[in-house]
């Protein structure tokens, strides 16, 4: 069962952070219709390729349909309107104040539908003094604070690699938009949703903001380390690297006696998990030195058996073909009509009795146009014409 088939959303987004919402609102059922300029999303000419194909493309834009529409047109807007007088959603993720330049922003499709529910992802929303920047994730990791806390004390600020701020901001107003839709069900009403990357990222910074607000101390770049408990770091091993962390004198203990260093105890340095803390780099070396000719596997084997959480770290290709991750379906692959077949990342949510459906590959660019402007009532020669007028 699709649980929102028959929602309809009109998708101006582009890139990343929209498409991330989009694409799970399409994997439940919803009709998305992605409105692209003629040149198409710009991701479409986003390594990397297959079939000279756009990977990146195909990976954000299953179960849609793509429709070329020139928007600065009056013929064009008349389209969108015609749209949005069947639609439940609107998202966008352009710089705020976009498609409020071309008359076709919220207050203007409020008119045309009262009970529109507008989605908006910006990089830092229509006030402040920001307002009017672009944003991209590389900016907004540096703007909230996180890439300052991310990386080694004595190495420079380092983005997390992938873009977080696209793909935790696009959650954070699919999780609005959601919110917005049971809020139309209850009372009929539509309403704006207003997410930024800048707001979402910071929202992500736990430990570091509390630690400021609540005591005053600046926290800043402590590598694979934990604030608050030790042995946590990731350390070399014979075949790679392995993560632990032991959060308490018990495990503490446990992990001791497993790898022959009952010796540490009882060691005034290593005796409680704030000395452990205060003397990390002197333990991180005991262990590194104490665990170098095992195998991550070997490893794990052990400690995950006594309750000590771990793991080797994996490569992307360790990672893609895990076992685990295949039995959860989180492998999928498509026919997709211009990169050919494709393993994708399938959809994370599981829901028992309305599970994602991720059957339709991305759209060509305008493969939907002529079919979704018949549904609407337009006349072939009506459609041939706007072809001639480069409108559609």
């Amino acid at each position: 069962m699709n649980i929102l088939k028959g929602v309809k959303v009109i998708d101006f987004t582009h890139a990343y952070a929209g498409p991330f919402t989009t694409i799970n609102l399409a994997d439940f059922g919803a009709e998305v219709i992605k409105i692209e300029r003629h040149s198409g999303d710009v991701s479409r000419g986003w390594a990397p390729f297959k079939n000279d194909y756009s990977g990146y493309y195909c990976s954000f834009n299953r179960n849609k349909k793509s429709m070329t529409l020139d928007i600065t047109t009056e013929e064009g807007k008349e389209i969108i309107f015609n749209l949005v007088k069947e639609a439940d959603i609107v998202c966008s993720n352009f710089k705020a104040g976009t498609l409020e330049k071309y008359g076709i922003g919220y207050e203007a499709m409020k008119e045309i539908k009262p009970d529109i529910i507008y989605a908006s992802i910006s990089g830092f929303g229509d006030k402040g003094v920001l307002s009017s920047f672009a944003a991209y994730d590389n900016v907004i990791q540096a703007l909230s604070g996180i890439m300052d806390v991310t990386g080694f004390k004595d190495g420079m600020p380092t983005k997390i690699g992938p873009a977080i701020g696209d793909s935790y901001t696009g959650l954070m107003l699919l999780i609005g938009i959601l919110v917005a839709y049971y809020h139309k069900l209850e009372t009929g009403k539509g309403q704006k949703v207003d997410v930024t990357m800048l707001g979402s990222l910071l929202n992500m910074l736990d430990n570091s903001i509390l630690e400021y607000t609540g005591f005053g101390k600046k926290v800043t770049r402590k590598g694979n380390t934990n604030l608050h408990y030790a042995p946590s770091d990731v350390y070399k091993v014979k075949d790679g690297y392995l993560t632990l962390a032991v959060k308490n004198d018990k495990e503490w203990k446990s992990f001791c006696k497993a790898y022959d260093m009952n010796e540490l105890i009882n060691d005034k340095r290593f005796s409680s998990n704030l000395s452990r803390i205060e003397h990390n780099d002197e333990l991180t070396e005991i262990i590194e030195s104490k665990l170098a000719d095992y195998t991550r596997s070997e490893l794990e084997s052990v400690l995950l058996h006594l309750n000590i959480a771990c793991a080797g770290v994996k490569s992307i290709d360790e990672a893609f073909e895990d076992e685990h991750l295949n039995a959860r379906d989180m492998i999928v692959e498509l026919d997709d009509p211009g990169a050919g077949m494709i393993k994708l990342v399938g959809n994370p949510m599981k829901l028992s009795k309305t599970p994602p459906v991720l059957e339709k590959a991305s759209p060509l660019l305008g493969q939907h146009t002529e079919e979704i402007l018949k549904e609407m009532g337009y006349k072939q020669e009506t459609i041939d014409a706007y072809k001639s007028k480069k409108i559609v």
